[in-house]
């Protein structure tokens, strides 16, 4: 059993990076399981349902597969660069805002989630209201990750990485849970990581 940290990264607007991070296992060659990631991880992007929530601004760029090192370096990497955009002509929504694709291990506890911030999607994913996600667009975000899950079968897993020791020490350092399940909210999160790389234009007020 190997594990390999998978990436799939891209641009917002041309110029501002996006980027989700996973740490997969499997007993496949890092060249097939990055072959495998990067077909199903664009296969999310070309979605049928979900593609018209996704801007045409929203690019993926690039996918990566690293063989993870015994502290989960990257050693050797695999890297496939191409443009895979969305096809919606909706307006993208703040840089930072994201839908996350919650991950969740067989264990009701804090270390025993992840999540991944999936890219900002449109306008047109709001609900009618504002403030939530519209439901049709909730929905092809799951049909999105069914059709993604459902391409990469047993091949490889998706595993919660604990870097640290978990309080109370039920896991060491650099050990992982395997994802049994998964889910997407109704709401959005901001990815505070991908807000610090905005620069913002300021305007001053006279006091």
């Amino acid at each position: 059993m190997a594990y390999y940290l998978a990436q799939a990264s891209g641009l917002l607007n041309s110029a501002f990076p996006w980027s989700m991070n996973f740490v997969l296992s499997a007993t496949e060659s890092e060249s097939a399981i990055s072959a495998l990631f990067n077909t199903a991880i664009r296969g999310v992007f070309t979605d049928t349902e979900l593609t018209a929530y996704i801007p045409s601004t929203v690019e993926m760029t690039e996918t990566s597969v690293s063989t993870a090192s015994a502290t989960f370096k990257q050693t050797t990497k695999t890297t496939v660069t191409a443009t895979t955009a969305g096809t919606g002509t909706s307006v993208g929504l703040p840089y930072q805002v994201s839908e996350i694709l919650t991950f969740r291990t067989s264990f009701a506890t804090k270390w025993g989630r992840g999540r991944c911030y999936f890219p900002p999607l449109g306008v047109n994913a709001l609900a009618a209201g504002g403030f939530t996600i519209l439901v049709a667009a909730q929905d092809a975000l799951q049909h999105a990750w069914n059709g993604y899950f459902t391409a990469v079968g047993a091949t490889y897993q998706h595993v919660i990485l604990h870097k640290k020791a978990t309080a109370g020490g039920a896991r060491a350092a650099y050990t992982t849970d395997t994802v049994a399940f998964a889910d997407i909210p109704s709401t959005f999160a901001v990815q505070t990581r991908r807000a610090d790389k905005l620069v913002p234009s300021r305007v001053s007020v006279t006091v």
